[in-house]
């Protein structure tokens, strides 16, 4: 009986070359094709609607929390912000070492999952916050607030480089405020 070894190493060898025919085919930057002020513009357009819809609905679900947790930045920016360390940075590879264990696995799992929760209700809390400094109106943490702050926030975020990291260190603020209240929570 004849092998189809030979048969089946030209298969792979074929499928081989499409994959990198595929692969070579490919832009060498996505959205190359898209001039630089589109792309800014559609950068600016995304991140104003991602603000508005996080900060307008804190605002719109728990104004009573996100007057709270404001003001917990306002009171101390820093351990705010050193909170915000601890919980976006040392949290997340706590759960990674603990998940190297099958019995972690089950801590880690919920654990990254409220890790999220309190990322996106920080980053709300966060604009928020930039929008009424903003503003001048230190008590009125409302819709105009989160609009200023969503507006203020997505100027920066049309940069590629700059917004990403400008949205990370004021998300800080807002993730160490709600993950403080959360392990103030936790321990009664």
């Amino acid at each position: 009986m004849p092998s189809i070894r030979p048969i089946a190493r030209g298969a792979s060898a074929l499928v081989l070359l499409a994959f990198t025919g595929l692969a070579a085919a490919q832009s060498p930057t996505p959205g190359a094709e898209l001039g630089l002020g589109t792309t800014v513009a559609i950068r600016f357009c995304v991140a104003l609607g991602l603000n508005l819809v996080f900060g307008g609905g804190l605002v719109l679900i728990g104004p009573r929390y996100a007057t709270r947790m404001v003001e917990e930045i306002r009171r101390d920016p820093g351990e705010a912000f050193g909170w915000g360390l601890i919980v976006a940075i040392a949290v997340p590879i706590a759960l990674v070492l603990v998940a190297l264990t099958i019995i972690g696995l089950i801590i880690t799992i919920p654990g990254l999952f409220v890790l999220t929760v309190v990322g996106i209700v920080g980053n709300a809390v966060s604009i928020v916050w930039i929008g009424a400094a903003l503003r001048g109106r230190a008590d009125r943490y409302g819709g105009k607030a989160a609009g200023v702050g969503a507006l203020a926030l997505a100027v920066p975020m049309a940069i590629p480089v700059l917004g990403n990291l400008v949205q990370t260190l004021v998300g800080f603020f807002g993730i160490g405020a709600v993950g403080r209240d959360l392990y103030r929570e936790y321990r009664g």
